[in-house]
């Protein structure tokens, strides 16, 4: 093997080979990372005894009594605007929208994913947080969520006719996101895949957010640090439905959940 002619190959590969552990062991210890600073943030925000040693969480029925009083105080609050507001419901896999805390409409989830961080942090704090609604903070998705209907207004009442045409929108592929102020990311997605156009739209928004994603993890990598992690929980249910959720929350609704 001649040394010299491939020797800055072997440095080139190498050296590509130790950036990439780099950037996967960096990306493993983001979720580590986050975990922690959530907890000792609230930790720090409680005021605490001395001999106060006591592992509350671990006195059976604790967190199921926790996680619904944050769920029912959650809603509490909600109800007090006057807006759509939305509730997820992981555990019982059922999305609805409520006004002044009444559900106007019931949806089941077909799939979930939830992200490890809501398990690895501590109980108390995440049902501290859930406490009261999340703020959406931005929305991105594939389709409008105020569509434009153009109509021409009949010459008299002989050319009226009774609008009876489809939803002519109904081709559009359905997945969005929703950012909140509590750095907690939802994504909604269609359970179908029927058609090419739905498949492509799929692929492209997946792949809008894990460029996005791996630009910040790279820029952080560069500088030597732990990239940013944001908790995740995504949503599959019916185009439908999920078409309906988006286009019926405010820009800055609130959001109830409970997992």
């Amino acid at each position: 093997m001649n040394w010299e002619k491939h020797k800055w190959y072997i440095i080139g590969a190498t050296a590509l080979g130790i950036l990439i552990i780099f950037y996967l062991v960096k990306s493993v210890s983001a979720v580590n990372k986050s975990v922690r600073t959530f907890d000792d943030a609230y930790f720090a925000s409680l005021e605490q005894k001395e001999g106060d040693t006591i592992n509350l969480c671990a006195i059976p029925g604790y967190i199921d009594m926790i996680r619904e009083k944050a769920f029912l105080s959650s809603q509490v609050r909600m109800a007090d605007s006057d807006s759509i507001g939305l509730l997820i419901n992981i555990r019982d896999s059922v999305i609805q929208l409520l006004i002044k805390g009444l559900p106007i409409r019931t949806v089941r989830i077909d799939e979930y994913d939830v992200s490890p961080f809501f398990q690895r942090a501590h109980q108390e704090a995440v049902y501290s947080m859930l406490s009261s609604p999340l703020v959406i903070t931005g929305m991105q998705a594939t389709f409008m969520k105020d569509p434009v209907n153009v109509k021409i207004a009949p010459k008299d009442t002989s050319e009226a006719t009774i609008d009876v045409r489809p939803d002519t929108t109904d081709y559009e592929a359905v997945f969005f996101t929703l950012e909140t102020d509590r750095n907690v990311r939802f994504y909604f997605e269609q359970q179908e895949d029927t058609v090419g156009a739905d498949r492509r739209a799929r692929f492209l928004f997946d792949l809008k957010d894990r460029s996005r994603s791996a630009k910040a993890t790279m820029k952080a990598v560069a500088g030597f640090r732990t990239p940013p992690y944001v908790p995740y929980i995504k949503i599959w249910l019916s185009k439908a439905e999920a078409k309906i959720i988006y286009r019926a929350i405010p820009r800055e609704g609130l959001i109830v959940l409970t997992q």
